[in-house]
């Protein structure tokens, strides 16, 4: 299924958790986990770290609804990915 935005459009949606614990062989430290979403815009992709795909995934339903989403620009996405990213 592709989501059409105003200037381009949304082929592929994954995410789930990454590991994003120091690698550094000689440190100690606990593991960090973090959510993210990764989002394919035809042959280029975005990763939006700390959202959870449940946080996405309600946004997103809720844009497609209220026709939001095809009036968003790819700008316009980001911008309110990175709104997500902060909350």
């Amino acid at each position: 299924m592709n989501l059409k935005l105003k200037d381009c459009t949304i082929t592929a949606i994954d995410g789930g958790v990454i590991d994003v614990s120091p690698s550094c062989p000689t440190c100690w430290s606990g593991e960090e986990w973090v959510d993210y979403v990764e989002v394919s815009f035809g042959g280029n992709s975005e990763t939006y770290g700390e959202i959870t795909i449940t946080q996405f995934l309600d946004w997103l339903f809720t844009v497609i609804e209220t026709d939001e989403l095809s009036n968003m620009t790819r700008e316009q996405f980001d911008e309110k990915m990175e709104e997500l990213e902060g909350s």
